[in-house]
């Protein structure tokens, strides 16, 4: 019974790494504009959106901190070539990239505010990173609203994972066999 919990429970991992498809670093030291530039990395959280106002109420303080600075890097999976209109909502300063090009500076200190931007994009996926920061106390968060035919592209389940999955059930294997002879 203890295999089929171990080889269940690599699954699941493999399956959460997989899911997992915006890493955001962040960051105690950070600049004004759109935090830029970052030091002194705390920690990374690995999530589905850029929806961290949104999530908390505007009340986001990742590990703990009231002051601080963020970047989120991921792809977006584009269905058909267009122009799309993209979000950002920010409290304090944020600016989108899309394959290294800004599409929205919402900078500086200020409420939860709303700025939007267009991009031509070819259908395919595209790099994203999304620069915050959190300064001067009140509402903290941003969140990126994509338009219609844009996703957050899903990654292939990495090889790390399948890797552990693997040994998980080679390893249990070699278990069972021990326990026979």
């Amino acid at each position: 019974m203890q295999i089929k919990a171990l080889v269940a429970a690599c699954a699941m991992a493999a399956s959460a790494l997989a899911s997992a498809q915006v890493s955001t670093n962040v960051y105690t030291g950070y600049g004004t504009g759109d935090g830029t530039p970052f030091s002194d990395l705390v920690g990374t959280l690995d999530t589905p959106a850029i929806t961290f106002g949104t999530d908390t109420g505007f009340n986001w303080h990742p590990f703990g901190l009231f002051a601080f600075g963020s970047q989120s890097t991921g792809a977006l999976s584009v269905a058909a070539d267009g122009t799309y209109e993209f979000g950002l909502t920010s409290d304090d300063g944020s600016s989108l990239y899309i394959d290294g090009v800004r599409v929205i500076d919402n900078g500086g200190g200020h409420g939860p505010l709303l700025a939007t931007g267009s991009a031509t994009l070819s259908a395919g996926t595209h790099s994203f990173t999304v620069n915050f920061f959190e300064d001067y106390g009140g509402a903290s968060g941003v969140d990126l609203s994509l338009p219609s035919g844009v996703t957050v592209a899903v990654p292939e389940p990495s090889a790390l994972a399948l890797m552990l999955v693997g040994m998980a059930t080679v390893g249990a294997c070699a278990r069972r066999r021990q326990r026979r002879g």
